[in-house]
């Protein structure tokens, strides 16, 4: 079977099966006069949700709708600053802990989540949750099936090259998959 078209004729059950790009559903959220905001599995959502009931879903209520916010951040960090609300791993903060950590540091998803989540505790921890983490093998979120299909190819295929893998990228692609 041949990938359909992505347009509003298709069908919501047609539509899970196949494996779209951002900018496809992007182009797609436009012409429907959809949001196009969000990640790819929240874009994904509402394509799905306007393909099943014919019309344009409802706009995000509450947590769905908070805004990033970035807290104020001091001009200079110290290994005792406190994390305040809103802070962002950014490139300042990125500088000072790769000064206070090494060169190779940088913002994997524990960091980021301490960061995020860590009001009130001394940046000092950064340290640990970093160490603590680097060179865990990480499971790849479900909406990055790109970087999943490259990993879990060549364990696959040791020794392939990366021309391989994106050609059976392409091919994974095009065929009807199962949801």
């Amino acid at each position: 079977m041949e990938r359909p078209a992505l347009n509003a004729q298709l069908s919501a059950d047609e539509f899970r099966h196949w494996y779209w790009l951002k900018e496809e559903l992007v182009v797609f959220c436009r012409l429907q006069g959809l949001s196009t905001s969000g990640l790819k599995r929240e874009i994904e959502g509402r394509v799905a949700a306007c393909l099943a009931e014919g019309r344009v879903p409802s706009r995000p209520r509450g947590r769905e709708l908070v805004a990033r916010r970035t807290g104020k951040m001091p001009e200079r960090f110290s290994m005792h600053s406190v994390i305040g609300e809103g802070w962002r791993c950014g490139p300042a903060l990125g500088k000072f802990l790769r000064s206070e950590l090494g060169d190779g540091f940088r913002f994997n998803a524990e960091v980021r989540e301490f960061i995020h989540h860590g009001v009130g505790r001394p940046l000092g921890e950064v340290a640990g949750v970093y160490r603590e983490s680097a060179g865990r093998r990480r499971a790849i979120p479900e909406q990055l099936e790109y970087n999943r299909h490259f990993r879990e190819y060549f364990h696959a295929n040791p020794g392939a090259t990366r021309e391989a893998a994106i050609a059976a990228w392409w091919k994974k692609r095009g065929k009807r998959r199962e949801v």
